[in-house]
């Protein structure tokens, strides 16, 4: 299995953090967002990681052969239209890539390692994990999950049991049909706006089955505005570390 890291965009509304970096590179303890992401990729045996780079993409690529991580490949992958697209067209400057079985993450997701485990020892061809909160904001991608399905998937959706997790799995046909499905999402009016969970949308209304995982208390979350990154930074201690027995802060 590879994995795949959208981390092209800029982060605006993490300003002022993230004037000169991306939020990638946000610091949540001692180490980066980014740095996170990868440590946990290798303890579950991730072999190849491709990072879509965009905004600063020298500071990040800088980064990345600055660590001393061995036996992993790391790549980059340029979305040069970085500040007018959304991840939906940085999914698709990585499509070359999606040639195996793949786990997605956003580059902004913060997270412990058992999340990560959980969802990769699912061996579902689509996997959308969630986390049940108890209350939504406006900008949570959310699902409305029925009989362990997906059922929809969006920021407007009516009926809500959950927030998308930015940590998503394609396997076997799986990933041929989000390939599928990126490509014609790509072909629409507006794609440039578009996140890649349109073409998850796309998949479920073409009647594919995505398979749901509840990822309980485990902690997970998007850093989008500056209360977020100091909510990873309280918890850096659960994210960074393997001991399950770490307190959180809520």
């Amino acid at each position: 299995m590879k994995a795949i890291i959208l981390a092209a965009g800029k982060g605006e509304r993490l300003q002022p953090f993230t004037k000169d970096i991306p939020k990638s590179l946000l610091r949540i303890d001692d180490q980066t967002i980014l740095e996170n992401q990868i440590n946990h990729l290798k303890k579950c045996d991730i072999e190849e990681i491709n990072v879509v780079v965009g905004f600063a993409y020298q500071k990040v690529e800088e980064f990345l052969s600055s660590l001393n991580i061995i036996n992993i490949k790391i790549n980059t992958i340029f979305n040069p239209f970085w500040d007018s697209t959304n991840s939906l067209f940085s999914l698709w400057c990585a499509r070359n890539v999606l040639d195996e079985d793949t786990v997605l993450l956003n580059g902004d997701d913060v997270f412990e390692l058992e999340v990560l485990r959980k969802i990769i020892s699912n061996k579902d061809e689509i996997c959308v994990p969630y986390k049940v909160k108890d209350k939504y904001a406006a900008e949570d991608m959310k699902v409305k999950i029925e009989n362990d399905l997906v059922h929809s998937i969006g920021k407007n959706i009516s009926e809500i049991d959950g927030e998308s997790v930015g940590i998503r799995v394609f396997r076997g046909e799986g990933l041929q049909i989000l390939k599928r499905s990126l490509e014609i999402e790509i072909r629409t009016d507006k794609f440039n706006k578009k996140w890649y969970a349109s073409a998850i949308d796309r998949i479920l209304k073409r009647g594919h089955k995505v398979y749901s995982l509840d990822i309980g208390d485990s902690y997970w979350h998007d850093v989008d505005y500056p209360n977020d990154l100091e909510n990873a930074r309280e918890n850096s201690n659960i994210i960074t570390s393997v001991n399950k027995n770490n307190l959180r802060v809520v």
